[in-house]
């Protein structure tokens, strides 16, 4: 795929100028601000704490996912407002809509604003305080801390983990669970340890494009690959816990889908440490998508436990 040239962290969207599209296509890159795909996976993440949580009720479903998409989506659209120019030097981020004109920077950040309002309000007055809670929280600490952390320490995606992670949270209070009750905390903490091998898989296949672009990955500051690999492995092993605590085998059904949620996580450990033995494209590009199977397969786990127990 062609790559259209730039000429450095300079060069933005308002360098750039908006390039003319028809009103679908205009559409479409607004959407593709909102990073889909992400979506979707925050969206099943909400779902199954709301399952795990208690019974579902269906318009409770329906206002709890369309407030936490629009919180999401504004945070996803407010980072790449931020980033737009250091997007624009990185291979991987450099045909965003921003990047290449395709929607103004000024039309992006109203669009981030008005949807983080929108979403807050939907959360609170038709879900619960407490939701709302955890997604101002859940977008602040994306847009506000790990957003600008990037540029300044290799910490960034131990901080960027717990935001990623929060979305559960919502689910669960969606849900009126109490954040007082262990299994809360279980399933933040089974979101937080899958992120870290996850990310460090991403960090190290694309190390070069973030240091040209300032990034303070920890791929970047140890180019060894060592502290990448620690991370990836310790983040694999805590899943094995986790996975007692949110299944524990209590009866014979829960011993099966603790089995299966350990038998995953094997597979996710195998995977870093794989990694952690050869850091190359071929380990970091098989920890990525052992990683992208490991969550769905994790939640399926836990729903089916939820649904059977």
């Amino acid at each position: 795929m062609a790559v259209e040239k730039t000429t450095g962290v300079g060069q933005s969207a308002a360098t750039l100028g908006v390039l003319p599209a028809r009103a679908s296509g205009r559409i479409a890159y607004f959407i593709e601000l909102t990073k889909p795909r992400i979506l979707v996976m925050i969206l099943l993440t909400v779902i199954m704490a709301m399952v795990a949580a208690g019974t579902l009720a269906p318009w409770n479903v329906l206002w709890t996912c369309l407030g936490t998409a629009m919180v999401a989506a504004s945070a996803s659209v407010l980072n790449q407002w931020i980033e737009r120019e250091r997007d624009a030097v990185m291979q991987r981020t450099s045909r965003r809509p921003l990047p290449m004109g395709r929607v103004a920077a000024s039309q992006a950040a109203w669009m981030g604003w008005v949807l983080v309002i929108g979403g807050l309000m939907i959360l609170g007055l038709l879900v619960n305080l407490p939701t709302m809670a955890c997604g101002l929280a859940t977008w602040f600490l994306y847009v506000a801390v790990y957003t600008p952390l990037k540029l300044r320490h290799w910490s960034n995606t131990l901080v960027g983990a717990l935001p990623g992670a929060l979305p559960v949270w919502m689910g669960w209070t969606a849900a009126d669970g109490s954040l007082a009750d262990p299994r809360a905390w279980t399933l933040l903490g089974i979101l937080i340890a899958w992120q870290l091998p996850h990310f460090m898989a991403i960090a190290w296949l694309y190390r070069e494009q973030y240091a040209a672009a300032g990034y303070k990955m920890i791929t970047v500051t140890d180019t060894s690959g060592r502290g990448a690999s620690w991370h990836a492995i310790l983040g694999s092993l805590a899943l094995f816990p986790l996975t007692v605590a949110a299944l524990p085998p209590v009866s014979i059904t829960l011993t099966i889908m603790c089995g299966l949620g350990l038998a995953v996580s094997v597979w996710m450990l195998r995977s870093a440490i794989s990694f952690s033995r050869l850091q190359n494209q071929q380990t970091a590009r098989r920890m990525l998508r052992v990683s992208l199977m490991h969550l769905p397969l994790m939640m399926l786990v836990i729903l089916l436990a939820r649904l059977l127990g």
